[in-house]
C-alpha cells in the first residue's frame, strides 16, 4: 500500500512538474484578426487615460491557445504608480465562486461524495431549510440551489454585527449564522445572487474533504492543472489594525523578493492601509480569513486561461483532467424546470441580469462570471473562446463602474473573431508576439522596418550609435506582411521610419507593378496615420543568382532595377526620401551584388551593412 502511495504521489508530482502555460500564438493563427482586436484595446487604453480604471490585463483563449495577452495602464497608482504586467496576479472576487468553489463542489459530485438534490442539511447538520410564515408549508435547500443561487439565502452577512459577536476571524461563527438566517423566499421560486451560497458550499467542501477549501483546491485543481500562481491568501487584522498575511503564497518561492510585488492592490482602507494579497471581500477577510467559497481566490491571466482551455476542452489539458466532459456541460447549461428562467448554470452565469460582460455577440451557450473589484470571464463553447478580463476597478478608492466597459471589450473580441484577410508564416508571428511583448513604439523611436535584410542588422541603434532605434525586420516577409502590422508601429507616432521591402515579393512571382502598389500601399498608410513620422524609403538591393541558393530568384535579377525606378518616382512624388542602396551593392557595370559583401547572394556580410549604415548616417545629417 505504502508502495502504491508512493507511486501516485511521484505521478502527481510528474504532472504538477510538467504543467507549461498555454502555447502563446497570434491571433491569425486561431482563425482571428489582430486588427480588429486594436478596438478592444482603444476601449481599455480609453478608460485608462480618463482616468475611469488604473489598468487591465485581457487575454483571449482559442482553440487552446494564448491568442491574445496584454496589459494596460498601471496596476497601482497610489500611493505610487507602478506598471501593469501581464504577470500581475489580481484579487479574483467573487470568480473564486466559479473557478474554485463550484469546480471543487463538481469534482466531489464525480468522486459519488455529493449528490446535487440532497439537501444542505445531510452535509451541514442543523442547516435549517424554508418554511412558510406559518410554517404549514415547507422546502428543501438543495445542494443545487446553492449552486444556481435559487436557495433563498440572503445575498450577504451582516460582517459587523457577526465580527462584534463572534470575533475575526471566525468561520464558525459564520456558518452559524449563516444555518438558521431567516430564508427570502421558497427555494427554486426565485433567483437572488448570494455570496452565503457559496460560503455554504465551502464548508460542504470542508466536511467532506476533512481539508480547508484551500488545501483542496490546490490538490485538486489548481496543481493539475498547473495553476502556480493561484491561491486563497489567509489574512488577520494586526494589533496595529492593519490586514497581513498569516501564511505565503503558493508562488513564493517562485519569485525573487517580496511575494506580495506581483500583486495589483485593490482598495485603501480608512487607516490609509491598501490592501495587497488581503480578499477585498469583507465577509470573506473579516469573517474567513481570506479563504472563503465566495471570495479569496488571488490568480493571473496565464493561469486562469489554462483554467478556461481545459474547459473549452471538456475538462482537460494537456494529459491533466479536472472534470469530465459531462460534469462540464452539465456545469455550464441552464438546469431545466422552473429555475431555466433565472439563468443560471451550475456555479455559473448564462443569461442572469449580471450576465452583461458577455455582451451582445457571443452565443447563447456562452457562460461566465464576473467579480466586484473587476475582474471577468467569459467561455463561449461554440467558438471555443474565452475572454478573460481583470481590472483593478476599486484601487485606490471603490466606485469605478466597469459593467458597461467588459461588455464593450467583450463585442471587440467577438467581433474579432473571425479569418484575417491574410496569414503568414510561423516566424513572422513568432516575431509579431516578440514586438508586442516590447515596449510600445513612441514619438521619440526610429524604426527599421523591412524583411531577413532588416532583421539581420540586429542592434540597429549600437550600428547608427543611437538609442532610441528598433528593430522591426522580420525574415522572409513582404509588402504585405508589412502593411498587416503597421498597428504596432504606427499608433506610436514614430519619429522616423526605414522602410526596405520587396525581394521577397519578387521571389512569389509577382509583377513589378504588384510589388510596387502594395509597397505603395503602406506608405499611404504611414503618411495617413502617422503623417508626423518622417519616412525614409529605401532601394532594393541586387542579387548575386550565381550562388545557386535562392531558386525563385532565378532569372529575376533584372526585375529589381525596374522595381527601384518605380520607387524612386513614387518617393518623388509622396515627397518622401529616397536612399538609393542599390548601386552602393552593385559589381561595377552590372546588376549583380558585390560577391565581398554576401554570403549567400541575398543576404550581408558585415561589411555590406556598413556600407548600408554610412548610406543612412547620410540622410540623417
Amino acid at each position: 500500500m505504502k508502495k502504491l502511495l508512493s507511486l501516485f504521489i511521484t505521478l502527481c508530482c510528474a504532472i504538477i512538474a510538467i504543467a507549461q502555460p498555454l502555447q502563446r500564438v497570434a491571433p491569425e493563427q486561431v482563425g482571428m484578426d489582430s486588427r480588429r482586436l486594436m478596438y478592444a484595446d482603444e476601449i481599455i487604453n480609453s478608460a485608462v487615460a480618463n482616468e475611469e480604471i488604473p489598468g487591465a490585463v485581457l487575454a483571449i483563449v482559442k482553440d487552446g491557445k494564448m491568442a491574445y495577452l496584454k496589459a494596460y495602464g498601471n496596476k497601482r497608482v497610489y500611493p505610487h504608480k507602478e506598471p501593469m504586467t501581464t504577470e500581475t496576479i489580481f484579487d479574483m472576487a467573487s470568480c473564486s465562486k466559479t473557478m474554485s468553489t463550484a469546480v471543487c463542489t463538481m469534482i466531489l459530485v464525480e468522486r459519488g461524495k455529493i449528490r446535487l438534490s440532497d439537501a444542505v442539511s445531510v452535509y451541514l447538520p442543523g442547516f435549517e431549510n424554508w418554511a412558510s410564515e406559518d410554517g404549514k408549508e415547507k422546502k428543501t435547500i438543495r445542494v443545487a440551489d446553492l449552486l444556481t443561487h435559487t436557495s433563498g439565502l440572503p445575498s450577504y452577512g451582516p460582517t459587523a454585527k457577526l465580527e462584534e459577536q463572534y470575533g475575526s476571524p471566525h468561520p464558525e461563527g459564520l456558518m452559524e449564522y449563516i444555518k438558521t438566517c431567516k430564508r427570502q423566499f421558497k427555494p427554486q421560486t426565485d433567483y437572488s445572487y448570494s455570496c452565503l451560497n457559496f460560503i455554504t458550499l465551502q464548508n460542504i467542501i470542508e466536511k467532506i474533504s476533512g481539508q480547508t477549501l484551500r488545501e483542496f483546491a490546490r490538490e485538486n485543481l489548481f496543481d493539475v492543472l498547473g495553476m502556480d500562481h493561484t491561491d486563497y491568501l489567509p489574512t488577520v487584522r494586526d494589533k496595529k489594525g492593519n490586514w497581513i498575511n498569516t501564511s505565503d503564497a503558493h508562488w513564493a518561492s517562485m519569485t525573487e523578493g517580496d511575494w506580495h510585488s506581483l500583486i495589483a492592490p485593490t482598495e485603501k482602507q480608512a487607516n490609509d492601509q491598501v490592501l495587497l494579497g488581503q480578499v477585498h471581500d469583507p465577509l470573506a477577510r473579516i469573517m474567513n480569513g481570506g479563504i472563503s467559497g465566495n471570495a479569496g481566490v488571488f490568480s493571473c491571466a496565464e493561469d486562469i486561461a489554462v483554467l478556461c482551455a481545459a474547459l473549452q476542452n471538456g475538462g482537460e489539458w494537456n494529459g491533466r483532467r479536472i472534470l469530465s466532459p459531462q460534469t462540464v456541460k452539465a456545469m455550464r447549461t441552464v438546469p431545466r424546470g422552473d429555475v431555466a428562467q433565472f439563468g443560471r448554470t451550475l456555479g455559473w452565469d448564462n443569461s442572469s441580469g449580471y450576465a452583461s460582460n458577455q455582451g451582445d455577440l457571443f452565443g447563447w451557450n456562452t457562460y461566465g462570471h464576473t467579480g466586484y473589484t473587476g475582474t471577468s470571464i467569459i467561455i463561449d463553447p461554440d467558438n471555443n473562446t474565452s475572454v478573460i478580463l481583470l481590472i483593478n476597478a476599486v484601487h485606490p478608492v471603490d466606485g469605478k463602474g466597469v459593467v458597461r466597459l467588459r461588455s464593450l471589450v467583450a463585442n471587440a473580441v467577438a467581433g474579432a473573431n473571425c479569418p484575417a484577410p491574410r496569414t503568414y508564416f510561423a516566424h513572422y508571428y513568432k516575431r509579431y508576439l516578440q514586438f508586442m511583448d516590447e515596449p510600445a513604439i513612441t514619438s521619440n523611436d526610429i524604426v527599421m522596418l523591412g524583411n531577413s535584410l532588416t532583421e539581420g542588422g540586429g542592434d540597429w541603434g549600437k550600428r547608427l550609435g543611437k538609442d532610441n532605434i528598433i528593430n522591426r525586420g522580420i525574415s522572409g516577409d513582404v509588402a504585405m506582411g508589412i502593411y498587416d502590422r503597421l498597428h504596432q508601429i504606427l499608433p506610436g507616432k514614430p519619429k522616423q521610419i526605414f522602410l526596405l521591402i520587396g525581394v521577397n515579393d519578387i521571389s512569389h512571382d509577382l509583377s513589378t507593378d504588384s510589388i510596387v502598389n502594395m509597397i505603395e500601399k503602406n506608405v499611404t498608410r504611414i503618411q495617413r496615420e502617422s503623417p508626423e513620422t518622417k519616412l525614409y524609403l529605401q532601394s532594393l538591393l541586387p542579387i548575386d543568382e550565381s550562388f545557386n541558393r535562392y531558386k525563385k530568384l532565378t532569372n529575376k535579377t533584372y526585375q529589381i532595377p525596374e522595381i527601384n525606378d518605380r520607387l524612386k518616382a513614387l518617393a518623388k512624388e509622396k515627397k518622401i526620401d529616397f536612399i538609393d542602396l542599390y548601386p552602393l551593392f552593385t559589381e561595377k557595370g552590372t546588376n549583380v551584388l558585390r560577391k565581398e559583401l554576401t554570403y549567400d547572394g541575398l543576404h550581408l556580410k558585415e561589411e555590406g551593412y556598413k556600407i548600408w549604415v554610412d548610406a543612412i548616417k547620410k540622410k540623417m545629417k
